[in-house]
């Protein structure tokens, strides 16, 4: 291999360990973050160049090298921990909370003014219930779910926060075990305001990651398919909900600074070798003067 080509490897090896420490960076940032799936960092062997001789060895001029990549361990369950407040959620299992993004917020109301035709997907269920009767986590993800109770087709959710028909005043919501959305009143009756549904993936690890810890589909991920916790058949594959409760992170601190300490080592190691190969690079063109 020539000094070019070392130089080049070595360059490519601090490409890769800059992006594990920038995941690890994201990874431990996030760890107390509700819903927040660890990122890990995969690396390949990569070849350069063509075979000088028979010899798969000697007289080679491939060089070697390596390229990193994030692999998003969607699939990944949290520690599900109990949460003070009735509109939290947790999932246990497969799925994601379908939820939408506003396009723009009255200023003088805070409610949203209309929401986003695309459809996000987040296992972040810190929902609360804002001005406008609808659900949004800290992220500022509206939550999306049947209004009927029995569809499959996603919409964003408004609770009917007014008086029920005997007068009595609106209390307060929650979200119960399996997603059922429930409207408390001080005479101690309750009103179904709806069903929170979860959407599955062929491919969860390869949803798209976009800001607020949520994901959109992408061609390698599969379209959504959305299925009712509550439904005894017909799930698509999806987990349950369980009410009153919050998904951990699963960013493992511990393991975090060991693979830090790691993709330190190596990115130092690399920039040695650069260091060298500029120097042995130096001397040849001290010779050649």
């Amino acid at each position: 291999m020539t000094i070019n080509g070392v130089m080049s490897v070595a360059v490519q090896a601090i490409t890769a360990q800059s992006m594990a420490i920038s995941n690890i960076s994201d990874n431990v940032a996030n760890a107390t973050t509700v819903g927040y799936k660890a990122v890990e960092t995969q690396f390949l062997d990569v070849l350069q160049g063509m075979q000088a001789t028979s010899s798969p060895v000697l007289g080679s001029t491939k060089q070697g090298g390596v390229i990193a990549y994030a692999d998003f361990a969607n699939r990944g369950q949290g520690q599900i921990v109990d949460d003070d407040s009735d509109t939290s959620a947790a999932i246990s299992g497969n799925g994601f909370f379908a939820v939408a993004k506003p396009t723009g917020v009255d200023p003088e109301t805070g409610e949203p003014t209309g929401f986003e035709n695309a459809v996000y997907y987040t296992r972040q269920g810190d929902f609360h219930l804002d001005s406008s009767g609808r659900l949004v986590n800290s992220a500022g993800y509206y939550l999306m779910g049947s209004a009927s109770g029995t569809g499959t087709t996603p919409s964003v959710l408004t609770i009917d926060t007014g008086d029920n028909a005997a007068g009595s005043g609106f209390t307060g919501v929650s979200i119960g075990d399996g997603g059922v959305i429930t409207a408390h009143y001080s005479d101690k009756t309750t009103s179904a305001q709806g069903q929170v549904l979860l959407a599955n993936f062929r491919e969860p690890d390869k949803l798209d990651r976009v800001d607020g810890n949520a994901f959109i589909a992408t061609t390698d991920s599969g379209a959504a398919v959305y299925g009712n916790p509550m439904a005894g058949t017909n799930r698509a594959g999806i987990g349950t909900i369980v009410g009153g409760a919050l998904e951990q992170s699963t960013v493992d601190t511990a393991n975090q600074m060991t693979k830090l300490i790691v993709a330190q080592q190596a990115y130092s190691m690399n920039s040695q070798v650069i260091q060298t190969a500029n120097a042995m690079m130096s001397t040849v063109m001290d010779m050649k003067g």
